[in-house]
């Protein structure tokens, strides 16, 4: 359940809609190190930066959803108008990794993270870098 002070209104072209903005809506990190999510404490070795565009959010989320289902041995899992998920596989050993993205306001929040093992030698946080420097290189024009 989630208070008044974790959601916000959205407009989209059809509806306006409350949206749920609390740390649920992202799964949790586990305690390895192979995810990152931005919903988590600076001071969490898991954080990374929620993606801030310069452009409007709105705009950007369908375009950044878009991309990431575009990624290499990626797979949509689930999608709503706020709210993506999508499963890629490593391309040597087949590993899968979770991918989401979540806007709430002026910030899209990320998280990327293994499914098994312990370490990803720092494949979710590229990826969320690489994702990153899309949004910033060819979204924030």
């Amino acid at each position: 359940m989630t208070s008044k002070d974790s959601n916000y209104t959205a407009t989209t072209l059809d509806k306006t809609m409350e949206v749920d903005t609390s740390d649920s809506v992202l799964s949790p990190c586990p305690v390895s190190p192979n995810c990152v999510c931005s919903k988590l404490p600076q001071e969490d070795s898991h954080y990374v930066e929620p993606l801030v565009p310069k452009a409007s959010t709105l705009a950007v989320f369908p375009k950044l959803v878009e991309y990431v289902q575009q990624l290499p041995k990626a797979e949509l899992e689930e999608k709503a108008s706020h709210y993506v998920r999508v499963s890629i596989r490593s391309m040597f050993l087949g590993f899968t990794d979770d991918l989401e993205l979540f806007f709430a306001g002026d910030k899209i929040h990320v998280r990327s993270a293994s499914r098994t093992g312990w370490y990803d030698f720092g494949v979710n946080r590229r990826r969320v870098e690489s994702i990153r420097r899309y949004m910033e290189n060819e979204l924030d024009r």
